[in-house]
C-alpha cells in the first residue's frame, strides 16, 4: 500500500537526496503514506476489457446486458475464460475470469444501476504531471512564464526531433504500429511501413524533448517491447515498456550559463518523462499510471538543482528571511513555517521542521543552507505527490483534510499550488463545509488562471495538443504552415474558454456558436474577412463552418491522415470523445487507409468498411457520422468538389444516445450534425464525464458512474451552464470522501 512514496524515498536516498551529507531521508506525505496507484482490481479489469461492449455498468450496448444476469458465477466465469474479451481471450486468464464473474454478479444489479447513493472514490497519491510541476515551481520560486516571442532552448537542433523506430522480424504481420506515451498509447495512430531491403518495419516521426515509454503493436493485438531498446520501465501490468530519452536542448540546460531569454523552467524540465494516457482517457493526469521510475528520480534531481540555481537571488525573500541577515536559526524558522507550508501544501510536522531547519543551520552560510533546504524540499514526496488520503471517519470512509481539499481545489481550477488565501481557508476551518468549498471554488473560477486551466482541458478533451507540432505533406498542402498550425491551436483554446467565461456559458454553444477566434494568419487561411492589427479577434463564420468544436481547424486536421481526410478518425472522435461511446479494438485484419483511387472520393474509398460484414458492427456507427465532415479536407480547407465529383456530406447517426437504442438521425451538413449533438443527452453527459475525469485524475469505473450522474444532475439543474458544472465537481460527495482501494 506504500509503493509510490516508498519507491521515490528509496530511490532518492540511494542517490544522496540528503544534500551534502545531511541525514535527511525524504519524508512520506503523511504518516499513513501512499496508496498503491497501480492496483488492478476487477473494476479496472472490467472497464479495460468489457465495458466497450457491455456498458460501464453492464447495461448493455454492442454486447449483451449483464445487469441482473440469470447466469451463475461459474457459468459467467466459463464464458469469460473461453471467449472474452472478444478477439483476445488470452488477455483474461488465471483468476481473471472468476474475479470478473463475481464482480458482475455483485455489482451489476438494478439497485446499483439506480444510483441511490454516491460512493466515495479511492484514496490516492497523485504524482504531479509535468504541466503541474512546471506551474507549481513557477509559483513557488517566482519564475515568470515566458512571453510570446521569447527565446526557446538554446542550442536545440530542430533536426533532432525526428526519431526512427524499427522492428526487425521474420514473422508475417499485416500491421505494426508504435504505441507509447508520445501518442496516448494508441495502437493505430503511428503505423509503420515494411521495408523489404532492411527486412524490418520502420517509422520516422517527430518526437519532442522528453523521456518516453513505448511498445510495438503487432496486428493490433500483440504488444511487444523493442528488442533494440537499451532501457525499460515497468508498464504497470507486470511487464515492461521500452524507453528512450529525446533531448534537443543542451545537456547542461538550467546551468548558470543559460542564455538570456531562455526559460529556466522549460529547460530544467524538458526531459521529465511524458505521462501515459490509457486507452479512452484523454488527459495527462491519470493517477493510476503515474509511477515513479529511476528516470523520474534522475530528472527530479536535475530539475530541482537547476531551478534552485535559477532562483538563487530570490531565495532569501521567498523564504521570508531576507531581513534576518546572517542569523541562520531565524532564517531556518521562517523557511519551515512559511515557505515550507507552501511547498508541502500543508504545515510541516515537528520532525520535518527540525530536518529542513538543520539543513540551513548546518551549512557554511545562510545562502548555501537555503539552497540545500529548498532543493531537498523539491525532491520530497510531500511536494511531488498530491495527497488525497484523508483521515478515518466512523463510517469507514476517509475524509480529505482541509489542506488536501485546498490542494484539490487549486489543481482542479488553476493547475498549480494553493495561494495564501486558500491555505488560510484550510487553516481556519472554512473548507470543512460544502458552503466553504463552494465559496472558494467560485473565487478560484473568477481568477484568470481558471481560464488557462480550462484551456488545458479543452485541448486535451479534443485531443489536439500536438497539432502545432505535426506538419503535413508540404507538396500537397504548401499553405499549411507552422504559423497556421499554431493559430489553429490557439483558436481551439480561445473558442472553448470564450464560450464558458465570456458568452452564454451554455454547453450547447460549444456546438452551435456562429463565431470563432482568428488572427490575420488564420483569417487568411480560412478565407474570412481580413483581421486587422495583431492578435486574435472574434470573427463571424460562414454558415458551412458554424459547427462549433466540430469545425475547429485543429480538430479537422488532427482527425485526418497526412494526405487525405478520414471519415473513420472523425467519426470515431465524435463517438468516443464527444459521446463517450467506446468500441472494442479492431480485428487484426482490419487494414488501414484504403488505396487511393484518383477517380474516387474519400467517401467512396471508405465505404468499404460499412460494406464489409466483419467491420459493419462498429463502422455503421462511425462512418455515417464521419461522412458529415467531407466538406473539409485533411487541413481544414472548405471544398465543394473532390477529384471532379461533388462532395456528399450527408450522414446518419445510429443510436445517438446509446448503442442498441434503435434510433436513427439523418443530416445533410456538419452544422446540422453539431446542432444534434448540442441537444443530445449523451453528448451533455459525456462532457460532464470528461470534465469529471480531468478534475479527478482517473477514468471512472462503474462505482464512480453514480458520482458522474450526480454531477450531471447538478449541471442540468443549473441550465447546462458549464461554469456551474465546474463548481459541481467539487460539491459532489466523492470530492472529499475516500475509501480504501480493494
Amino acid at each position: 500500500m506504500r509503493r509510490p512514496a516508498l519507491t521515490l524515498c528509496l530511490a532518492l536516498a540511494a542517490l544522496g537526496c540528503d544534500d551534502g551529507g545531511a541525514s535527511t531521508p525524504a519524508p512520506s506525505p503523511t504518516a499513513d503514506a501512499g496508496i498503491a496507484s497501480s492496483t488492478f482490481d476487477p473494476a479496472q479489469r472490467y472497464a479495460a476489457m468489457c465495458a466497450s461492449c457491455h456498458g460501464e455498468a453492464g447495461e448493455g450496448g454492442l454486447g449483451t446486458r449483464l445487469v441482473d444476469s440469470p447466469r451463475s458465477v461459474a457459468e459467467l466465469a466459463q464464458i469469460i475464460g473461453e471467449r472474452m474479451p472478444q478477439g483476445n481471450p488470452d488477455a483474461c486468464r488465471g483468476d481473471c475470469p472468476p474475479s470478473l464473474a463475481r464482480y458482475i454478479k455483485t455489482n451489476f444489479t438494478s439497485a446499483a444501476l439506480a444510483c441511490a447513493t454516491v460512493p466515495a472514490s479511492v484514496r490516492r497519491l497523485r504524482l504531479l504531471t509535468r504541466r503541474e510541476y512546471r506551474a507549481t515551481v513557477r509559483d513557488l520560486l517566482a519564475i515568470p512564464a515566458p512571453t510570446a516571442g521569447s527565446v526557446g532552448p538554446a542550442g536545440a537542433d530542430p533536426a533532432c526531433v525526428r526519431r526512427r523506430f524499427a522492428y526487425a522480424t521474420t514473422a508475417t504481420f499485416h500491421t505494426v504500429n508504435v504505441a507509447g506515451s508520445f501518442n496516448g498509447w494508441s495502437p493505430t495512430a503511428w503505423p509503420m511501413t515494411w521495408v523489404p531491403s532492411a527486412h524490418e518495419w520502420q517509422l520516422d516521426h517527430d518526437v519532442p524533448d522528453g523521456t518516453y515509454g513505448y511498445k510495438f503493436v503487432l496486428d493490433g493485438t500483440q504488444w511487444v517491447t523493442d528488442p533494440r531498446a537499451t532501457t525499460s520501465m515497468p508498464d504497470g501490468f507486470g511487464g515492461q515498456n521500452s524507453t528512450f530519452t529525446q533531448r534537443c536542448a543542451p545537456a547542461d540546460a538550467g546551468a548558470p550559463s543559460t542564455p538570456s531569454g531562455a526559460d529556466p523552467v522549460e529547460l530544467a524540465t524538458a526531459a521529465l518523462p511524458v505521462e501515459s494516457r490509457p486507452a479512452g482517457y484523454a488527459f495527462d493526469n491519470d493517477a493510476d499510471t503515474a509511477l515513479v521510475t529511476s528516470v523520474h528520480v534522475n530528472e527530479f534531481l536535475r530539475a530541482g538543482s537547476a531551478l534552485v540555481t535559477a532562483a538563487a537571488p530570490r531565495l532569501r525573500a521567498l523564504a521570508g528571511c531576507d531581513a534576518t541577515g546572517t542569523d541562520a536559526s531565524a532564517c531556518a524558522n521562517a523557511l519551515v513555517r512559511g515557505f515550507g507550508t507552501r511547498v508541502f501544501r500543508r504545515p510541516l510536522t515537528a520532525s520535518e521542521m527540525q530536518r529542513y531547519g538543520a539543513l540551513v543551520t548546518g551549512a557554511r552560510d545562510v545562502d548555501q543552507g537555503l539552497a540545500r533546504a529548498v532543493r531537498t524540499m523539491l525532491l520530497s514526496p510531500a511536494f511531488l505527490y498530491r495527497s488525497e488520503l484523508g483521515v478515518a471517519q466512523p463510517d469507514g470512509t476517509w475524509r480529505l483534510t482541509p489542506y488536501e481539499v485546498a490542494t484539490a481545489l487549486s489543481y482542479t481550477y488553476w493547475g498549480t499550488t494553493p495561494d495564501a488565501a486558500l491555505l488560510t481557508s484550510a487553516s481556519n476551518g472554512t473548507l470543512d463545509t460544502s458552503a466553504g468549498i463552494e465559496r472558494e471554488a467560485r473565487r478560484l473560477l473568477a481568477d484568470p488562471r481558471a481560464r488557462d486551466q480550462l484551456g488545458v482541458f479543452a485541448l486535451q478533451w479534443l485531443g489536439v495538443e500536438t497539432v502545432a507540432t505535426t506538419p503535413r505533406n508540404a507538396m500537397l498542402f504548401p499553405d499549411f504552415t507552422d504559423a497556421v498550425r499554431a493559430s489553429m491551436l490557439e483558436e481551439a483554446r480561445r473558442f472553448v474558454t470564450s464560450v464558458v467565461f465570456d458568452g452564454s456559458h451554455h454547453f450547447a454553444d460549444l456546438f452551435t456558436a456562429t463565431t470563432t477566434w482568428a488572427d490575420a494568419t488564420l483569417a487568411t487561411y480560412y478565407g474570412l474577412p481580413a483581421v486587422t492589427g495583431t492578435g486574435f479577434q472574434q470573427v463571424t463564420l460562414p454558415a458551412a463552418r458554424q459547427g462549433g468544436v466540430l469545425s475547429l481547424g485543429a480538430v479537422l486536421t488532427r482527425y485526418a491522415h497526412s494526405d487525405q481526410g478520414s471519415p473513420i478518425l472523425r467519426g470515431s472522435f465524435v463517438r468516443q470523445s464527444l459521446l463517450c461511446q467506446q468500441f472494442p479494438p479492431p480485428p487484426p485484419n482490419a487494414g488501414g487507409v484504403p488505396d487511393v483511387d484518383p477517380n474516387a472520393t474519400t467517401r467512396e474509398r471508405f465505404r468499404q468498411h460499412t460494406a464489409n460484414p466483419a467491420c459493419a458492427t462498429c463502422h455503421r456507427y462511425i462512418d455515417g457520422v464521419g461522412f458529415g465532415f467531407e466538406r473539409f479536407d485533411a487541413v481544414a480547407h472548405l471544398r465543394d468538389m473532390e477529384n471532379g465529383h461533388a462532395i456528399d456530406a450527408t450522414g446518419t447517426i445510429y443510436d445517438l444516445e446509446r448503442f442498441g437504442a434503435g434510433t436513427q438521425y439523418d443530416f445533410t451538413t456538419l452544422p446540422q450534425l453539431a446542432g444534434t449533438l448540442a441537444q443530445s443527452d449523451a453528448a451533455r453527459g459525456c462532457f460532464v464525464r470528461q470534465y469529471y475525469r480531468f478534475a479527478r485524475g482517473f477514468r471512472e469505473t462503474a462505482e464512480q458512474r453514480c458520482a458522474v450522474l450526480d454531477v450531471t444532475r447538478r449541471f442540468h439543474a443549473a441550465g447546462d451552464d458549464v461554469r456551474e458544472l465546474m463548481v459541481a465537481v467539487t460539491l459532489a460527495p466523492d470530492f472529499v470522501l475516500r475509501r480504501t482501494a480493494p
